[in-house]
């Protein structure tokens, strides 16, 4: 689409420069799933997103700026459809993190566990579609942190229609891909249908529905992030069991990559770095994934790593439903109204004691302290601009960002020398299958 290939400003450049760097020396990111996060950490993830999405110092936003780039054709010829998809795919989302740590400085993406869903009867009924967590699920997107969120190019309010169609990976995916040894069985165009990490990616793209169906356009849901960081751990614990069979998973790129865009030595579309780059070790430093929520057994019963997780009859940790949530928050109610009941029965009782009595004033003190909802909202920050909001108060930290490679650059027509390049004996194959 040709809206998508707007000329970049030199602010843009610059910013988008700035966040192509390695964490710094001693920086550790822990990345947990979606679920464990506290309240407090969620909150500041969704709070970043709402900052990025309603700063117009960049052209469009900071956060469609970014999105953007997954949209252009120049990126896009290395980022999906072969083996550059998982390195490409790792290298953008540490961009997307510089970029969140930016508004708020100890914020790393959390992952999807789709399996967490895909063990329930109902997924589609998962808390993640609550406006706790993602907001709405079916249509368009109107509770939740991301509501009223307008997608650029005139692709209308951010909406989803979760489990119409696709569907998300299972315990049985991942255990046939970590069964593989090669990149090149894990990914386009080698590997069988049942252990292709991209394919299986797509079809939660289109399980999700509404923008993330399109690949042009599927970055413009903060969803996406969460799914490519689950899929970041994946071929993380893939590239382990790699080497625990003797296989570099830095030299690891398959001998039929398919497309021309995922050749070795071909541009990767983010500044100056080559397809072959992606597999680095070096993208990795810094950054470390939690293992994936698992239930454990107490003496009493079996919990999982959040109250937002349970274990099921199988003893695996599924999400909990939406249904479960307004069945806590209605306990907790019960609970509180309960507690507070009894709070002024004692009150009462010790004011009789000490010669007080109940007329009407007293008991009108009484009432009033056993309300239960508090009016006080928090505080709503708008942009003007956007017309988006968030929570919280904004406040974008400015920090040193020292830049790992060259300026940013979305237009990159020349192949660069890599810092892994192919052994002098390597055969490049006769006939690419797509040559584009």
């Amino acid at each position: 689409m040709e809206a998508f290939e707007f000329p970049l400003t030199k602010q843009d450049v610059e910013w988008l420069s700035s966040l192509l760097r390695l964490p710094e020396t001693g920086e550790l990111r822990i990345r947990k799933e979606y679920r464990v996060l506290t309240d407090e950490e969620r909150r500041d993830f969704h709070q970043a997103l709402n900052i990025l999405k309603n700063d117009t110092s960049v052209s469009l936003n900071k956060y469609d700026l970014l999105a953007n780039i997954h949209s252009r054709s120049s990126a896009n010829k290395a980022a999906h459809a072969g083996p550059g998809f998982l390195g490409w795919h790792r290298v953008f989302l540490l961009m997307v993190e510089n970029a969140l740590r930016q508004a708020c400085p100890n914020v790393t993406i959390p992952y999807w566990d789709v399996t967490l869903d895909q063990r329930m009867d109902k997924p589609y009924q998962s808390v993640i579609w609550s406006g706790d967590f993602l907001g709405t699920g079916h249509g368009p997107v109107f509770d939740g942190p991301f509501k009223h969120w307008e997608t650029p190019f005139d692709f209308g309010h951010l909406e989803r229609l979760v489990s119409a169609q696709g569907r998300l990976l299972s315990d049985a995916d991942i255990k046939r891909i970590m069964s593989q040894k090669r990149l090149g069985e894990i990914s386009y165009f080698s590997a069988s249908s049942n252990t292709n990490l991209e394919a299986l990616h797509n079809r939660v793209h289109v399980w999700v529905g509404g923008q993330m169906r399109k690949i042009e356009i599927g970055a413009f849901d903060p969803i996406f992030y969460l799914l490519h960081s689950f899929v970041d751990k994946i071929w993380e614990d893939f590239r382990l069991h790699q080497r625990t069979e003797g296989v570099d998973p830095q030299k690891d790129f398959p001998e039929f990559y398919g497309r021309a865009g995922h050749a070795p030595l071909a541009p990767m579309g983010l500044g100056s770095l080559g397809v072959l780059d992606g597999l680095s070790d070096v993208w990795g430093h810094g950054v470390q994934y939690r293992p994936r929520p698992t239930c454990k057994a107490t003496t009493t019963n079996s919990i999982c790593d959040s109250p937002y997780l349970k274990c099921n009859s199988k003893y695996f940790c599924v999400s909990i439903s939406k249904t479960d949530t307004m069945v806590s928050i209605s306990t907790s109610i019960q609970e509180k109204v309960e507690s507070e009941n009894m709070s002024n029965r004692i009150t009462m009782n010790q004011e009789n004691l000490s010669g007080g009595n109940n007329s009407s004033t007293s008991g009108t003190r009484i009432f009033n302290n056993s309300r239960i909802i508090d009016e006080h909202e928090p505080e709503t920050v708008k942009d003007v601009n956007s017309g988006n909001t968030s929570q919280g108060t904004i406040n974008i930290t400015a920090r040193d960002y020292h830049r790992y490679i060259l300026q940013f650059n979305m237009y990159t027509d020349k192949f660069h020398s890599l810092s892994h390049p192919l052994p002098h004996n390597y055969q490049y194959p006769s006939l690419e299958i797509f040559d584009l």
